[in-house]
């Protein structure tokens, strides 16, 4: 999700931002689309997503979590109830470059925190 002005822009299937979550062990909320979009209230209430992955930018420009409350339908879905919320380096997180096993890695662990093992890994 990136904020801007208007209503917050998604990664619907086909997407960096969908491969990343897939290869980290999620499931993208957003796959009635392909491609990046708008996000209406309606559209974001009813995807009812369980974590919230945005770049730590967009997290930073709205003014962290109280600005983050301000979008609307946001307060309403199970990743805000429950505080899971993923802000990560949109480079990292995006770029498919050398970075890319480090970036599955930290996005796998921070939505899994409960697969992550004593030694620091993650479990099998």
């Amino acid at each position: 999700m990136n904020a801007g002005r208007g209503a917050p822009l998604t990664a619907g299937r086909d997407t960096t931002a969908d491969a990343m979550i897939r290869l980290a062990g999620g499931q993208n909320a957003l796959t009635d689309f392909e491609g990046y979009k708008p996000l209406s209230t309606e559209a974001l209430t009813a995807a009812a997503p369980d974590v919230l992955l945005l770049p730590d930018h967009t997290l930073t420009t709205l003014g962290g979590e109280t600005g983050l409350a301000r979008v609307p339908g946001l307060t309403l879905t199970p990743a805000w109830r429950n505080r899971r919320i993923v802000a990560m380096d949109a480079l990292l997180l995006l770029g498919f470059g050398p970075r890319t096993g480090a970036a599955v890695a930290t996005l796998a662990r921070r939505l899994h925190p409960d697969l992550e093992t004593a030694d620091g890994g993650l479990g099998q």
